[in-house]
């Protein structure tokens, strides 16, 4: 039995980053296979890294003319090939807030047969987004991307982030968000994500203040890969 991981949330909340080190992480184990499953925002998405996701021997399942200056709202039946029998792990990379996760609603009879050990819903959470940057808007958020994809998040990941601007103490920020919403909803927190930098000051952080574990998750340190900055297109290109 294969394990489906399914990230969701909010607009600019850093799925498709986490998406693409989660990938590469479960490829170097075995078999990987993702899903971009972003019909929403063209100009964010997982198949802009398909280069290096073939390297690493990820299957990329992407919407149709996905990077060919043609954008056409549709989702690949390749999708349904992510369902069949056999092992490894599927990511899905969904698009932001509940209008992106419509997309889900149609795979429901195929989720459903999925045992619950086996399929891990992730909401991540960043609140330097304004629709999730308090606990109300997050927990909306939440409710409304359960309702239109029919599926139940169970599980939360603090990716604190303001692009380059990053520091620490916007990893703490999330903490006592996610830490809020888990207190609330009873939904564990999963992972919290930095750039390997941060997450190192963030480590002491939690020594210093003693946070608790039950908030934190796995401590998963990630490489940027999304270039959007000028100084990164000048160095890299998209």
């Amino acid at each position: 039995m294969k394990d489906y991981w399914v990230l969701v949330g909010s607009f600019g909340s850093g799925k498709s980053e986490l998406a693409l080190n989660l990938a590469l992480d479960f490829a170097t184990r075995g078999a990987c296979t993702l899903v971009d499953l972003d019909v929403v925002n063209p100009y964010f998405r997982t198949s802009e890294r398909g280069d290096v996701l073939e390297k690493a021997g990820v299957e990329l399942i992407s919407p149709p003319y996905a990077l060919h200056k043609i954008e056409i709202m549709s989702l690949s039946p390749r999708v349904y090939a992510a369902f069949t029998p056999g092992e490894g792990k599927v990511i899905f990379d969904v698009g932001g807030d509940h209008i992106g996760a419509v997309a889900l609603g149609q795979y429901k009879p195929n989720f459903e047969l999925i045992p619950p050990e086996h399929l891990k819903v992730l909401q991540i959470v960043n609140p330097l987004r304004p629709m999730a940057a308090e606990l109300d808007g997050a927990l909306s958020v939440m409710e409304k991307i359960e309702g239109v994809s029919r599926l139940k998040i169970n599980g939360l990941v603090n990716n604190a982030n303001l692009a380059e601007e990053t520091d620490v103490s916007h990893l703490l920020q999330g903490y006592e968000l996610v830490k809020a919403m888990s207190e609330k909803t009873g939904v564990p927190v999963l992972y919290t994500c930095a750039v390997p930098e941060i997450m190192e000051e963030f480590r002491q952080v939690i020594a210093e203040k003693q946070l608790d574990a039950r908030y934190l998750g796995r401590l998963l340190p990630i490489e940027v890969m999304m270039h959007r900055s000028w100084d990164k297109f000048l160095e890299n290109g998209l």
